[in-house]
C-alpha cells in the first residue's frame, strides 16, 4: 500500500523566484521616489509663495485707505516667516484703480524660481 503525502508549503526555488520578482518591482518603484519628492517640494514652495502674496495683498488693501505707494518696493525684500523667499511689490495707479503685482522668488534645487501674482485694488478714502 502506497501512502501519499500531501505537499504543504513552497519549495526553495519558488521562494527565490518570488523574491526576484518582488525585488525587480521594488527597484522600479524606488526609481520614482526622487521624482515624487521633488514634485512635492515644488508644490510646497509654490504654496508658500502664494501665502506670502496673499498676506501682502491684505496689507496693501489696508494701506489703500491712506497711500498705497508706501508699500511699493523696487528691490527684493526677505520674507521673515519663510526664510529663502523674497518679494517685490509693484503698483500702477490709474485713477482710483491700482494694479498691484507681487513677485515672489526663491531657490529650488539651485535654480531661481519666480512667481508673479496680480490684483486690482480700488483706492478709497473713508473720511
Amino acid at each position: 500500500m502506497l501512502i501519499r503525502i500531501k505537499k504543504i508549503g513552497f519549495t526553495l526555488i519558488e521562494v527565490v523566484i518570488a523574491l526576484a520578482i518582488l525585488g525587480m518591482g521594488l527597484t522600479a518603484v524606488m526609481g520614482y521616489l526622487p521624482v515624487a519628492f521633488r514634485a512635492s517640494k515644488k508644490a510646497d514652495d509654490l504654496s508658500k509663495a502664494t501665502l506670502i502674496a496673499r498676506s501682502l495683498f491684505e496689507e496693501i488693501k489696508d494701506a489703500a485707505k491712506d497711500n498705497i505707494t508706501n508699500i511699493v518696493s523696487s528691490e527684493y525684500q526677505n520674507y521673515a516667516d519663510y526664510p529663502g523667499f523674497e518679494y517685490k511689490v509693484d503698483a500702477d495707479l490709474l485713477g482710483q484703480i491700482c494694479t498691484v503685482t507681487i513677485t515672489v522668488r526663491w531657490k529650488f534645487y539651485g535654480e531661481q524660481n519666480e512667481e508673479k501674482f496680480e490684483t486690482k485694488i480700488v483706492k478709497y478714502n473713508a473720511g
